[in-house]
This record gives structure tokens, C-alpha cells and sequence, in this order.
């Protein structure tokens, strides 16, 4: 099979908040507005139970809300700093792909991972990167420097096309 698209990019804490950085700026909104909401709501339950004397059901509400809080707050951070420790960050590994006409690989050292496009959930460019998302919170980050086959502006219109609803 004949590679269209290569590229190597090397991930260091920098790439990372960069991503991060994007990542933020992209969603933050949306996710503060979602968690103002959660919190009001549960916050106006809580009151109400208080104040008609249902402390059973306001305990549990009371539970609701602090697990809430650490899932919106704290869990995201511990999550970053989890992945930040990881060897692809540690040892600023370079994970190389490849692009073929169906799917496309990941190579870094001895693991090769096949994915199809269907996959790509999201595509971002910024001035320095193509992030491509699998999910909504993870991405696979690639340097436009890093292309050693091809070129930034055909390898975008070459996912457009398989991901023309994206």
C-alpha cells in the first residue's frame, strides 16, 4: 500500500499545553455553562429539602453536589497530571503516522496501531498542529512541521474528504 501522508511529531510537555491550551479555548465555555447549570440546580434541591425538613433526601443531594464539584473541578486536573507522568511525555517520545487511502497508523517504537477514518471525531488546525480527536477529550497531535510525505494543505483536504460531515 502506498503511504499518502507521513508525518513524525515528537510529544513533550510543551505539545501538550499547547494542546491543552486549545483544548481550553475550544470547550471551556460550553463546559462552564453545563456546570453552572448542574450546580444551580442541585444547589436549589438542596435548599428546598432544607427547608421542608427532608434531610434524608438532602444528604444524598449534598453527596450528589461534592462528587459533582470533584468530578468537574479536581478530577480533570489529576487526569492531566496522570498523563503528563506517562512515558510518551517523560521521555518526549516521536509517534509517527502514516496515512493510506482506508486507514491511517500510529507507530511509536515496537507498537503499531490501525485506525479506520470513521474514528476521527473532530479535526482542528491551528498555525502550528492538526489535532485529531478520537473522543471529545482525546486527540492525536500532529506538527505540521513533522510531514515528510506530503503537504499541510492536501493532507487537510484529504481528511475533509473522508470526513466531509465533521
Amino acid at each position: 500500500m502506498k503511504v499518502l501522508f507521513k508525518n513524525k511529531t515528537q510529544y513533550t510537555k510543551q505539545t501538550y499545553q499547547e494542546y491543552l491550551n486549545f483544548h481550553q479555548n475550544k470547550y471551556n465555555l460550553r463546559y462552564q455553562f453545563i456546570t453552572i447549570i448542574v450546580i444551580l440546580f442541585l444547589s436549589f434541591c438542596l435548599l428546598m429539602n432544607f427547608k421542608y425538613k427532608n434531610y434524608p433526601t438532602a444528604l444524598i443531594i449534598l453527596i450528589c453536589l461534592f462528587i459533582f464539584i470533584y468530578y468537574q473541578f479536581f478530577h480533570p486536573q489529576k487526569t492531566i497530571d496522570k498523563e503528563l507522568k506517562t512515558d510518551k511525555f517523560e521521555n518526549e517520545e516521536f509517534f509517527t503516522f502514516k496515512f493510506y487511502e482506508k486507514f491511517f497508523t500510529i507507530i511509536n517504537k515496537n507498537i503499531k496501531q490501525k485506525l479506520k477514518y470513521r474514528y476521527l471525531t473532530k479535526i482542528f488546525e491551528t498555525d502550528d498542529f492538526f489535532y485529531l480527536y478520537v473522543n471529545k477529550n482525546h486527540a492525536f497531535l500532529l506538527k505540521k512541521s513533522g510531514f515528510t510525505v506530503g503537504d499541510t494543505t492536501k493532507f487537510l483536504k484529504f481528511l475533509k474528504k473522508k470526513r466531509w460531515y465533521i
